[in-house]
């Protein structure tokens, strides 16, 4: 079982997921693109449907063929931008935002991959065996407040966040985090919602695979102060079901903020 194969299950057993984390791997040469172990597309889609079928199990390999939309093709680096996207006459036309001006700074602070490549790997990130660059984590609120709390373990307030609800899976959790090497987080955009549909109460997260083992780690080391008893007692069952129990000591009745709730009553004991 490889590193990265145990880190997804530790992942899977300190959170409650639904979709499988999802692995991005930015291929840079044609002969490096037929030679990586992944199923071909022959159809077009949209990069954030091709990230909903990787969190379903689905791996791939694609390239500037298969993108259905220009956008993420651009975000990603298999596509110069065009004028329209940098200027961002296009967004003001079509009523995203209120002027040209507006528009115009969207676009400008918009992250976007600065190399060419000519493919990427879209798998689960279980399946990899050789380090992905970034993963995205499609889930619920209370999952991406863990995962920011894991991030904050190690490496306090996460100060680079950006978003827009605009181009949520290629820019927003791919190419800023990569580009950035900083974690994001991402409400989603109304285009994957319609494409990929998701439900209502997913968002996602983007995090650069060298920052996974030490969030991962951060996750785990905040599992007793943050986690309730219900909680942890799935978390320790899971821990068990997967062979991890050595993984973690699972304390109960035990949180960062006990005793913290009782007002004045506290203040003989307040520093």
């Amino acid at each position: 079982m490889s590193d990265i194969n145990t880190s997804s299950i530790l992942l899977e057993s300190l959170l409650e997921l639904e979709r499988k984390a999802v692995g991005i791997k930015f291929i840079f040469e044609k002969e490096e693109y037929d030679e990586f172990k992944a199923s071909t597309m022959d159809n077009m889609m949209a990069y954030c449907t091709m990230v909903r079928n990787a969190s379903q199990g689905k791996s791939y390999k694609v390239c500037l063929k298969n993108f259905a939309c220009l956008g993420a093709a651009m975000a990603l680096g298999l596509l110069k931008p065009n004028n329209g996207t940098i200027s961002g006459k296009r967004r003001s036309e079509n009523g995203s935002y209120k002027d040209l001006c507006i528009s115009r700074s969207l676009s400008r602070d918009m992250v976007y991959c600065q190399h060419d490549i000519y493919g990427v790997a879209i798998m689960p990130l279980e399946q990899y065996k050789e380090n992905p660059d970034v993963v995205i984590i499609i889930t619920n609120p209370y999952n991406a407040m863990r995962i920011i709390q894991g991030n904050a373990y190690h490496s306090g307030q996460a100060k680079g966040i950006k978003i827009a609800g605009m181009q949520a899976l290629c820019q927003e959790c791919t190419s800023f985090p990569f580009e950035t090497n900083e974690i994001n987080i991402s409400m989603m955009c109304s285009g994957t919602r319609l494409l990929a549909q998701w439900n209502r109460d997913e968002l996602a997260i983007g995090i650069p695979f060298n920052k996974f083992a030490t969030i991962l780690d951060g996750i785990k080391q905040t599992v007793n102060p943050l986690e309730r008893n219900p909680q942890k007692k799935i978390i320790q069952k899971k821990l068990k079901e997967n062979n991890l129990e050595d993984a973690l000591n699972i304390e109960y009745n035990k949180n960062y903020d006990d005793g913290a709730y009782i007002g004045i009553k506290g203040l003989d004991n307040y520093k």
